[in-house]
């Protein structure tokens, strides 16, 4: 039985698949095998995964799927049902990402050594077509973080799986939603609620590709509705530290991540979204009040961007984020950065 089970899931990734397989091989960790899930790709995607079956029987195993599913929730449940992955952590990866050398076995120390059920690390965001990196995301957490926390830190954790190494026996039954966006929020999450220690690796060690052509990159209203309700499902099913929380993270996502999807995608009404956006607000959360984590005594703790928050959710009691989204989609466009809430 391996250590870890490194879980890929691929849809045409002709272009990336090699380089991905090629960078687990040479991992300085070595302990490993690695479940691909192939969600029906057309190109060459196939004929790729089949030769590293090959070469490699012992450690790569795949998993072809008969018919599309369309979005990567599925195509993860559909390895968590598999029975294929056998490892005592495990971990899902995007096949069109690359990974450091380091990335497995500093993944698996934090794990260890902590005595923590998921280590989480840090990564960079890459322009794909320009190799131009647009920022770096979870740098300065601390080195772990007992559960539960006393803080919003949980907030600040991205959602993506890719760069989360799970206790196998942690992670259990849950599956994640079938939503196009936001999928893996709510199911993460209520994860951590069960877990004792969360570990953290402030290296760098993933380099996530932006695709212009990306689901995310095309989030339509429909899309967002019923993250949107998983949200305030959970919000509901949560008490003291974990609810103030979920309560953050539904601004943060909904208020802040859905409405720059929606300014980015133009067959979305604008004004009508965010109206849309303050009557949620205002009819699940009721604006927030009394919790503590939306104060901006609490926020000014991240320095600029918990600042930026603060003024984000004035702006949008005020009526007025329409022009403070602008205005950030001008600065991020016109300095070639990107800010991620």
């Amino acid at each position: 039985m391996p250590e870890i089970t490194i879980v890929i899931t691929a849809y045409n990734l002709q272009a990336y698949l090699d380089q991905c397989l090629q960078e687990f091989m040479a991992q300085t960790f070595q302990d490993f095998d690695v479940l691909i899930v192939d969600d029906c790709s057309t190109d060459g995607t196939r004929r790729i995964i089949r030769e590293w079956c090959k070469r490699c029987p012992d450690r790569i195993k795949a998993l072809y799927l008969e018919k599309n599913l369309g979005m990567p929730a599925k195509t993860r449940n559909a390895a968590l049902d598999s029975g294929l992955i056998d490892g005592r952590y495990f971990i899902f990866q995007d096949g069109d990402d690359s990974v450091e050398p380091q990335f497995l076995e500093k993944m698996h120390a934090a794990l260890v050594e902590n005595n923590a059920d998921v280590a989480i690390c840090a990564y960079e965001r890459v322009e794909l077509q320009s190799g131009h990196v647009l920022c770096q995301e979870m740098r300065g957490f601390p080195k772990t973080v007992d559960m539960p926390p006393n803080t919003d830190i949980l907030a600040f954790v991205n959602t993506s799986p890719w760069n989360k190494l799970w206790r196998t026996e942690v992670f259990g039954e849950a599956r994640f939603p079938p939503f196009k966006v936001g999928e893996e929020v709510a199911v993460q999450f209520t994860r951590y609620t069960q877990c004792r220690r969360i570990a953290f690796v402030d290296d760098v060690l993933i380099h996530y590709r932006v695709r212009k052509d990306s689901i995310i990159s095309n989030t339509s209203r429909q899309d967002i509705l019923p993250f949107a309700k998983e949200l305030k499902t959970c919000y509901d099913q949560q008490n003291s530290v974990f609810r103030d929380t979920m309560g953050l993270m539904a601004f943060l996502h909904i208020g802040m991540s859905m409405a720059l999807r929606a300014a980015d995608n133009p067959q979305i009404d604008l004004k009508g979204h965010l109206r849309w956006t303050r009557e949620y607000f205002s009819a699940g959360f009721g604006w927030f009040q009394g919790n503590p984590f939306l104060r901006l005594r609490s926020l000014a703790y991240h320095g600029v961007k918990g600042i930026a928050l603060w003024c984000a959710l004035l702006a949008y009691r005020m009526n007025a984020f329409e022009l403070a989204l602008r205005a950030f989609r001008f600065v991020t466009t016109k300095f070639h950065i990107d800010i991620k809430f």
